[in-house]
C-alpha cells in the first residue's frame, strides 16, 4: 500500500536542453498519457517488441511498446476516460492550495476551499482526478529541460479508491482472528508481514522490469508513511479483540508495517543495480528517521529520498525530513503536463522527485560513464547549502541543477570528488526568491480535507 507523494489535499494549508544520448527514465506511477505534446517525441519504444499479442523480446510481457501496467496485467498504461472529470473548480482548487502554502490566500479562498471540502462529489472527483493525472505531471516534471530522454511507463497504480480496497483485503485475510478474546499482537505481525512480502514482490517485479528496460533512472513518487499505515492496522486490531484506542499499539504495529514494508520493497533497487531509483519522501510533515517512510527509506546505493521546498528559499510545510532524506528540491505550484493537453500547477514531494530525476537523467546525457551511486553523490554534493537545513536533510541544502550538470562534465576528466569540488566553486548558488527563509513563518493553519490517496 502507497501513498501517492502529491500533496495530501488534507495537508491544504528550466533548464537549457541537452545535446543528450537518451536516457531513458522509468515513471512509476498512475500511468503517463504520452499523446501530450509535452512528451510525445519523449516516449521510450521497446525495440524488442511489436504490437501482435506475443511476447517478442522474452521478458514476460506481451506486446509492451511503452511499457506495462502491473495493476491490471496488461500494455494499457493510461486509462484516458477519467480526463472527462477535469473541472474549472478542480483547476481552482489547486491554485489556491498553491496559495496557503506561501501564505497568500484570501479568508475567501480559504472559505471557498472548505465548501468544497463538504460537497462530497467534489471530493470523490477530485481524488479521482489527482491520482489520474499524477503520472502525466511526473512525467512532464522529469522530462522538462531534457530533449533527449525517453520515458518509460510503469503504470503500478489504480485510480480508484486503492486504500480502501487493500483495507478490505486485510481485514478478509485475518477475519480467523475475529473469536480470540484476547488481542494477540504476534498474529497481527505475521498478516502485516505477509503484506509487506506481497509489497515487495511486487516492488521486485517492476524493478526487474525497469531493469529489462534498461532505465537508467526511475522514478517513484508514491510510498507509505506511519500515519496511512495507522489506517489498515487499526481494524486489524479491532478485529483480533484489542481497542482502537490504544494509540500506543497501533502506532507499535503502524512503524513496524512500514519498516517491514521498506525492508521488503528494496528488491526494486536490487534488481535493478544499474538504475538510479528517486524516491518521494512523504507529505506528512514528519522526521523519517523517527517514523520511516516507504520505499522513501529504503537507503541504497541507488536510491534517493526527495523532500520538497518552496523554490530556493524553505522547506515545504508539508514536506517529510531527516537524515533519510537526502536532497530537497521544488515542490510547490510546480506546473507540469497534465492528461486532456492541458497544464497545471500541483505540489508536493511528488512533484520534488521527478524534479531530482530529471536532474540525474541530465547527468546520465553529459556523462554516460556515470554509475547510479556517482549520479547520486553529484546530485547530494552539488545543492544549495543553508543552515537553516542541517538537521532537516542529509545534505542540508536544495539541488542545483546547473551546479550538477557542470559537476557531470568535470568527472570525465577528474574525480568525482574533485568534480564537485571544482563546480561548487565555479557554479554560484540560486536567487532566494521569497522573502522568508524559515518554515516557521510559513506554517499555515491545518484544514481537515480530504486526501488523494493511490496504490
Amino acid at each position: 500500500m502507497f501513498q501517492f507523494r502529491n500533496l495530501s489535499i488534507a495537508a491544504i494549508m528550466f533548464f537549457a536542453p541537452l545535446a543528450a544520448q537518451a536516457s531513458t527514465v522509468a515513471i512509476i506511477d498512475s500511468g503517463v498519457d504520452i499523446t501530450h505534446p509535452d512528451l510525445t517525441g519523449k516516449v521510450w519504444v521497446n525495440p524488442g517488441e511489436t504490437v501482435n499479442k506475443k511476447d517478442d523480446d522474452g521478458n514476460g510481457y506481451a506486446d509492451d511498446i511503452n511499457g506495462w501496467n502491473f495493476f491490471a496485467n496488461s500494455n494499457v498504461i493510461i486509462d484516458l476516460k477519467y480526463t472527462s472529470l477535469f473541472s474549472s473548480d478542480i483547476d481552482k482548487f489547486f491554485e489556491i492550495q498553491d496559495k496557503y502554502l506561501i501564505g497568500t490566500a484570501t479568508a475567501e479562498d480559504i472559505a471557498w476551499i472548505k465548501a468544497k471540502a463538504a460537497d462530497k462529489n467534489f471530493v470523490s472527483s477530485i481524488n479521482k482526478y489527482g491520482t489520474f493525472v499524477h503520472g502525466t505531471h511526473v512525467a512532464g516534471i522529469a522530462a522538462q529541460g531534457n530533449d533527449g530522454a525517453k520515458v518509460l511507463t510503469i503504470r503500478l497504480v489504480p485510480v480508484e479508491n486503492p486504500l480502501l480496497s487493500l483495507k478490505k483485503d486485510l481485514i478478509e485475510a485475518n477475519r480467523e482472528n475475529r473469536a480470540m478474546s484476547n488481542f494477540k499482537k504476534g498474529l497481527i505481525k505475521l498478516g502485516l508481514n505477509a503484506l509487506a512480502g506481497a509489497q515487495g514482490k511486487a516492488f521486485g517485479m517492476v524493478g526487474t522490469y525497469a531493469n529489462s528496460g534498461a532505465a537508467d533512472i526511475a522514478n517513484a513518487s508514491l510510498g507509505m508513511g506511519v500515519n496511512q499505515a495507522k489506517i489498515l492496522v487499526t481494524p486489524l486490531i479491532k478485529l483480533a479483540g484489542g481497542s482502537e484506542t490504544d494509540t500506543d499499539l497501533v502506532s507499535e504495529l503502524a512503524v513496524y508495517f512500514v519498516t517491514q514494508t521498506v525492508n521488503s520493497q528494496k528488491a526494486i533497487a536490487t534488481n535493478a543495480p544499474q538504475t538510479l531509483f528517486v524516491f518521494a519522501a512523504g507529505n506528512d510533515g514528519t522526521n523519517n528517521d523517527l517514523f520511516p517512510t516507504s520505499p522513501a527509506n529504503a537507503n541504497l546505493e541507488n536510491t534517493m529520498s526527495v523532500g520538497a521546498s518552496i523554490d530556493y528559499s524553505a522547506i515545504a510545510t508539508f514536506s517529510n525530513y531527516g537524515k533519510a532524506v537526502d536532497v530537497l528540491a521544488p515542490g510547490v505550484g510546480i506546473v507540469s503536463s497534465v492528461p486532456g493537453n492541458r497544464h497545471m500547477a500541483l505540489s508536493g514531494t511528488s512533484q520534488a522527485a521527478p524534479f531530482v530525476a530529471g536532474i540525474a537523467a541530465g547527468l546520465k546525457d553529459s556523462n554516460n560513464a556515470l554509475t547510479p551511486n556517482e549520479m547520486k553523490k553529484i546530485i547530494i554534493g552539488t545543492v544549495d547549502v543553508k543552515a537553516e537545513l542541517n538537521d532537516k536533510v542529509l545534505s542540508s541544502g536544495i539541488v542545483n541543477r546547473e551546479r550538477a550538470l557542470h559537476a557531470a562534465e568535470l568527472a570525465k576528466t577528474m574525480t568525482i570528488a574533485d568534480a564537485i569540488a571544482a563546480a561548487r566553486t565555479e557554479v554560484a548558488d540560486h536567487a532566494v526568491t521569497r522573502s522568508f527563509m524559515n518554515v516557521d513563518q510559513i506554517k499555515p493553519t491545518p484544514l481537515a480535507l480530504p486526501i488523494v490517496t493511490g496504490l
